[in-house]
Parts: C-alpha cells; sequence; structure tokens
C-alpha cells in the first residue's frame, strides 16, 4: 500500500517537472506570427498552486526550485526573483494548508487570486528598488490576470484526468510537505 502511494506521488512529480519542462520549451520557441497578443498565464505556478493544495507531496521544493529558477533564465527574468517570490507563496500556503482544506473552492479562488496579485506587487517592488527594468504593468497584471482565470480549468484537469482530489485535514501530517 506504501509502495503504490509512493508510486502515484513520484509519478505526480515527473508529470510536473514533465509540464513545466514542456511550458517553458514552448514558450521559448521562435513562434512569432507578427502579431502582438495577449500575455498568456503562467502555468507553471498555476499547476504548482493548484497542486501544492491538493496533494502538497506531489510538488516539493527542490522541483520547484530548479523548474521556477529554469524558468527565469530561459525566459530571461531577473535570476532567482520569481522563485524566490514562487517558494514564498508555495510556503505561505502550505502553513495555511489545514485551514484551506475544507473551505469552498471559490474562497480557494481568491486566496489563490491574492496570492498571485502579492506575487505580481512584490516582483514591481523588488524591481523598483533595484531600479531595474520592468515589463509594463499592463501586460503584467494581464499575465496575473490570465493565471487567476485559469486556474479553475487546472484544477478541474488535475481532478478529472489525473484523479488528484484535495486530502482532507486528517491525512495532512504536519511534518511532512
Amino acid at each position: 500500500m506504501a509502495d503504490r502511494a509512493r508510486t502515484r506521488i513520484w509519478t505526480y512529480r515527473v508529470i510536473y517537472l514533465l509540464f513545466g519542462i514542456s511550458v517553458i520549451l514552448y514558450r521559448i520557441l521562435p513562434l512569432d506570427t507578427g502579431t502582438p497578443g495577449l500575455p498568456g498565464p503562467d502555468l507553471i505556478l498555476c499547476v504548482t498552486l493548484a497542486w501544492s493544495l491538493r496533494q502538497p507531496a506531489t510538488v516539493p521544493i527542490w522541483a520547484v526550485l530548479v523548474l521556477f529558477l529554469l524558468a527565469d533564465f530561459l525566459l530571461q527574468r531577473a535570476p532567482g526573483l520569481w522563485t524566490a517570490l514562487a517558494l514564498a507563496a508555495l510556503e505561505f500556503l502550505r502553513n495555511r494548508r489545514s485551514g484551506l482544506t475544507e473551505i469552498p473552492f471559490l474562497v480557494e479562488w481568491g486566496v489563490i487570486a491574492g496570492v498571485v496579485l502579492a506575487m505580481i506587487l512584490g516582483e514591481r517592488v523588488v524591481l523598483w528598488v533595484l531600479a531595474a527594468q520592468q515589463p509594463s504593468l499592463g501586460l503584467t497584471l494581464m499575465e496575473g490576470l490570465a493565471t487567476i482565470v485559469i486556474y479553475p480549468v487546472i484544477v478541474l484537469f488535475s481532478k478529472f484526468l489525473l484523479g488528484m482530489d484535495r486530502l482532507p485535514a486528517a491525512e495532512l501530517e504536519p511534518g511532512r510537505p
């Protein structure tokens, strides 16, 4: 029984890493058609937050660190900044995990929206303090809004296609991620 659970967790971890790498590779492909479009959602962040609330063991800190740092370097973002913000958001949600297991989905969605907006604001403040070049506020907010809007789709995909339900509060161990 324990081997089956461990195998399932590692399967989800491999899916998470492969999904993240494929999203990064897709974003760096030269698929420009000449017409600028709206910025898409941050799918890696969305999956990370959704899975960390549903099955926290499937999104280990080392995988988030590797994936987000790789994305920072390949997508030419400030190295480590978005990674640090993602890790802070992940830890924020993990520390409140027991209180978030029994809430309705709309409240969970609101919490995720607040976390994503706090990450965007944190990134803007750090880049402003360092006097670094920033993307336009409108594009950044549209990407954040797209991430918030796509969150229910990611949750539905995770629940119905991957079978990833929320763990009840009784199954959450305080010492385990």
